[in-house]
């Protein structure tokens, strides 16, 4: 992943991270490799809900349309995924990259 962010010279970015081992493990991890290599920061790191808790959804996307970051960092399982693209969507927004796991 920071090969990438390096390679297309992404230094600010967003982080989005399940709310179970999986996303918070891959998030701690990444964040710990991000401070070693130096040269980037994390514009927002949010936890996305379990279930398709809407007002949540719309505040963390409210938070991605709000930062001067547009790239967007996502360590989550396909449901999460799914609930966020359907808000992402019923905003507009439409213009980042995302990178998953």
């Amino acid at each position: 992943m920071l090969q990438i962010l390096r390679r297309f010279d992404w230094t600010w970015f967003g982080l989005l991270m399940s709310d179970d081992d999986y996303g918070l493990h891959a998030a701690r991890s990444f964040q710990s490799d991000l401070a070693q290599s130096g040269g980037s920061c994390l514009a927002y790191l949010e936890v996305l809900p379990r279930g398709n808790d809407e007002a949540e959804l719309r505040r963390i996307v409210g938070i991605m349309k709000k930062s001067t970051s547009r790239v967007v960092i996502v360590f989550a399982h396909e449901s999460n995924m799914l609930n966020l693209m359907e808000e992402v969507h019923s905003f507009l927004v439409i213009c980042f990259p995302y990178m998953t796991t």
